[in-house]
Order: structure tokens, then sequence, then C-alpha cells
């Protein structure tokens, strides 16, 4: 036990009754060495002990007070961020939405003329598949305003099975121009058998974006690992995501705040401040959580824990 870490809580909290013991025993064996009368002494003690107390008393209670006013000043400003967030995302989602369904429109237009060709060739069906995926990655992004939109209100329902592997395949396809050029190198370890899970497809799409992307914007010089590893917790019977990178790793003084709304350690212009408090909120909103943990230099880990339907297909 380590004597240091017990006591010196107790000296912060209760320092002025410790002083006034302290002086009471000192008078007490000043005076013992001289004469006096028994009563003086008793009060002089009596006076030194009820003034310690009250003192105390007094400056915790005063400390309780600020600390209960900070907290309320913590809470105004998380209200006011997220009364801006909405009244962002329902400035955007209409300018959004317009263009988004005029290319998804022109995108299927393309994909039924090169269906009716009879002879393809195989840069035909190249085309044919680049289309498709486009088109899925627009629907997914209207999906996404919409979403936004949502949570802005505390209004979705989630009700497709969802299968975590398949997200995260789509979610590297959608960044891998993003990494493909440079020294990043991808490392995945998933697990095949794992169960569903009862969510949206696109908004879990969008947490695995966000914290991919952010790992690899942490890797310096665009070279480094990042490891990706899916796994099934029988005890909690959740799907258990894992992110881990080798990059600069987050200062233990900012990672409290990062899944706040608008904080960013980002040059202004490259970063909203949104992406991992979106990322929390959906998680949240499966019934699920999202943790990091960093060592400085070294990178970071996220993990996320989603619940799932049933048991792992081999149990």
């Amino acid at each position: 036990m380590n004597f240091k870490n017990t006591i010196s809580p107790q000296i912060e909290k209760n320092g002025l009754v410790l002083i006034a013991f302290a002086m009471v025993i000192l008078y007490w064996v000043i005076d013992s060495l001289a004469s006096g009368l028994l009563f003086t002494r008793i009060l002089i003690v009596s006076f030194v002990i009820i003034y310690g107390f009250f003192t105390q008393t007094l400056i915790n209670t005063r400390k309780a007070a600020l600390e209960e006013k900070e907290k309320s000043q913590q809470q105004l400003i998380q209200s006011e961020s997220l009364a801006a967030i909405g009244q962002l995302v329902a400035g955007i989602a209409h300018e959004l939405n317009n263009p988004l369904s005029s290319t998804a429109s022109l995108i299927q237009s393309d994909i039924e003329l090169i269906n009716e060709i009879k002879d393809k060739r195989d840069i035909d069906h190249e085309i044919l598949a680049d289309l498709r995926f486009s088109l899925r990655e627009m629907n997914r992004a209207e999906t996404i305003v919409k979403s936004v939109l949502g949570l802005s209100r505390q209004t979705q329902t989630y009700a497709e099975n969802v299968n975590i592997n398949k997200i995260l395949d789509d979610a590297l396809r959608v960044l891998h121009n993003q990494y493909s050029s440079s020294n990043i190198e991808i490392v995945k370890d998933f697990d095949e058998n794992l169960p569903e899970i009862n969510g949206n497809f696109a908004n879990l799409g969008q947490v695995f974006i966000n914290v991919i992307k952010n790992a690899l914007q942490a890797l310096p010089d665009d070279k480094g690992f990042i490891y990706l590893k899916t796994r099934y917790n029988k005890e909690t019977n959740c799907i258990e995501i894992e992110c881990r990178d080798t990059g600069e790793g987050i200062p233990n003084e900012i990672i409290k705040d990062i899944f706040k709304p608008f904080f960013t350690t980002k040059d202004v212009g490259k970063g909203s401040g949104l992406g991992l408090y979106i990322s929390h909120e959906i998680i949240k909103k499966h019934g699920g959580l999202i943790s990091v943990s960093s060592n400085k230099g070294k990178g970071s880990t996220f993990v996320i824990a989603l619940p799932a339907r049933g048991e792992r297909k081999d149990d």
C-alpha cells in the first residue's frame, strides 16, 4: 500500500482541520511545560477545533459549488454545440441531396445503356462493375446525409441484418485511393464466422470510414501499419472491431475530448471535428460502445463493441 498516495488526498480535503489539530497538539505541549489554568486551556483547545471544522466545512461547500458550476457550464457548451450541429446539417442536407440524386440518376441510366449492349467487351464489364459500385456509394452518401440529420433530431431506426466484415471491406474500398500509392499496409484479421448484428449498413459504414481515415491520417510520412481485427466475445455476446495504427498517438491531455463535437487537432479546413462525434453517436444508438487507448509515438487503438443477434456460426 502506498502510504503517500493514501495520505495526500486527505490532507488536500481536510487541510485546515489537520492544521488545527497540529496547532492544538503544539499548544498542549508548550502549555504543558508551563503552568496555567486547566479550564482556560480547555476553552482555547475547543475554540481552535471548532474554528477548524467550521472553516473547512465552508471551504468544502464552496469547492462543491464551483465544481457544480463548472459541470453546468460544460453541459451548456455541449447543448449549444448540439444545437449548432442541428442547424448545420439542416442547411447542408438540401444542398447535398439534389446533386446526389442527379448523379445517381445519371449513373443508373449509364448502367441500363451498357446492359443493352449484347456483345460486351471486358472493359464494359469492368465499367459496369465500377458504375454499380459508384451507384451504391451515391445511395450510401444520400443515406448518410439523412442519418446525420436524424442524429441532430435524435430520431433513427435500424432494422437491417448487417455483416460487419462486409462493411469493413467496403470502407477499405472507399478509402483505397487514399493509401494505395503510399507505404501504408492494411493488415486484416477477420473472424469469418461472426454473427450478424441488427443495425444500419450505411451508418456503420460511415463509422468505420471515419475511424480508418483517422488512422491513415495519423501515420507519419504516409507509411506504417493499420491492423483491423474482428472477433466475437461470447461473454458479452458482442462483436468487437479493433482498429490499431502505428502512428503518432494521441496526447493524454486531449484523448478525453476526441468524441466531443467540433473538437479537432487538424489544421483549419482539414477537419470539422464531427467525424468521431457522429461515429460515437451512431455506435451509441446501436447499443454499442466505442473506446480509444493511445501511446504517444506508438499509435492508437480504437475498439468498437456492438451487440450481436446470435452466437458464432460454429458455436
